[in-house]
């Protein structure tokens, strides 16, 4: 599938509240968001079937996010469910996150921020593979979230935990430049491309 061109965004000369709200416009506007969408399906369902994994972290989308559940449960259904899914529930008071036990048909409520999470969490679980929704991402890993650091203080003391980030052509960034407190991811898919981490030089 050809897509229309795609450009990098440049942080140069942005604070990241602006690139934050011109990724945003960028997500909204993107053309051929169906047809995208398909091929981002093909890619995460390839990477998914050479895991093996215990558990797999998940989201349910919001904002105009890629919504990788669908396919998530497709595969899992199709290959017996080698693995669980666990969906993230926010707690705002202590700004942490954590991962509840839950599979396609429970119920779901609205929880912080407008997301959905689980309604039950009777089994926190601590996902082995982590997907995680990107707003920005740049070619080495580095993410761009909402600005809350939810994911980055989850796995600061998790460096064992796969990352895999899922974005749009679109919301590449040439520039971005990492704080202090970010944790780049070990692979992004894209509706075209596979950004695999190189490993930190010894």
């Amino acid at each position: 599938m050809v897509f229309a061109t795609s450009f990098a965004h440049a942080a140069l000369g942005s604070t990241r509240t602006q690139l934050r709200e011109a990724l945003r416009r960028k997500r909204e506007e993107l053309p051929q968001r169906t047809q995208r969408d398909a091929a981002l399906d093909a890619a995460l369902e390839s990477e998914l079937r050479a895991l093996r994994a215990r558990c797999i972290g998940a989201y349910c989308a919001s904002q105009r996010e890629y919504d990788a559940l669908r396919v998530l449960a497709r595969v899992g259904a199709a290959l017996a469910w080698p693995w669980c899914i666990a969906l993230p529930v926010v707690q705002p008071a202590i700004r942490g996150m954590r991962f509840c036990a839950w599979a396609p048909g429970q119920a779901l409520r609205e929880g912080p921020y407008g997301i959905q999470q689980p309604v039950d969490c009777d089994t926190e679980i601590e996902p082995d593979v982590l997907l995680v929704p990107c707003l920005g991402f740049a070619e080495d890993g580095l993410r761009l979230g909402y600005g809350g650091g939810y994911y980055d203080r989850y796995l600061e003391h998790r460096p064992r935990v796969l990352t895999i980030g899922l974005a749009y052509d679109a919301c590449r960034v040439e520039g971005l430049v990492a704080q202090a407190h970010d944790r780049p991811l070990d692979l992004v898919l894209t509706e075209t491309r596979r950004y695999l981490r190189a490993p930190p030089s010894r």
